[in-house]
């Protein structure tokens, strides 16, 4: 009877500990839906709300060094005319907040970097501008806000997305870099596969 009692105990304990463990390496699709939170009250009534051209592609990789700390990186592409490409960037550095063993919200904060590759000019440009300038183009940076909420089911991982960006950049200075613009708001879904 104790023998049984025991087994059962640590098959109790043990579910618990494969739900809220946090993977240290997670990796899986992501999709952005581009309109922001106001053109989204505008157009959810219509067909046009579910146009595939609303909607950009990628993968999201996320590192959860600590319990309490994680560092995710969102990208999606884009494809144009005259074989443009175009990378959106928005690396992230979170704080966890576990809400239960297999929910937790992240709030965190990371530069955005648009890169664009124009067929014709041959060229990649960061921000508006020359690759070879990297630092004006950092500084033409804006910060984006993120919040996530995630449901850990063992090996595979879903969740919503907000992405909050900044007014101004960081060549701009002054208390805007810091001051987010509400009409902005995106949402994303993510599903990840988890490692470690």
């Amino acid at each position: 009877m104790k023998r049984k009692l025991l087994v059962v105990l640590i098959a109790l304990a043990i579910v618990p500990i494969t739900l809220s463990a946090a993977p240290f390496f997670q990796v899986g699709p992501l999709v952005s839906y581009n309109r922001t939170v106001v053109e989204m009250q505008e157009t959810m009534e219509g067909a046009e709300a579910w146009n595939i051209n609303n909607f950009s592609f990628g993968a999201d990789i996320r590192i959860n060094p600590f319990k309490y700390l994680s560092i995710d990186i969102p990208a999606t592409i884009g494809f144009g005319n005259h074989s443009s490409v175009s990378i959106a960037l928005i690396p992230t550095v979170n704080v966890n907040i576990p809400i239960t063993g297999f929910f937790d919200l992240a709030i965190g904060v990371g530069p955005q970097f648009d890169f664009q590759y124009v067929g014709d000019n041959h060229d990649w440009t960061m921000n508006g501008l020359p690759m070879d300038n990297a630092g004006d183009a950092f500084a033409q940076s804006k910060l984006a806000y993120r919040a996530g909420a995630t449901f850990n089911l063992s090996f595979l991982s879903v969740g919503l997305n907000v992405i909050l960006p900044c007014k101004a950049s960081f060549s701009e200075g002054g208390w805007d870099v810091m001051n987010p613009m509400w009409e902005s708001t995106r949402v994303s879904a993510v599903a990840l596969f988890n490692f470690g």
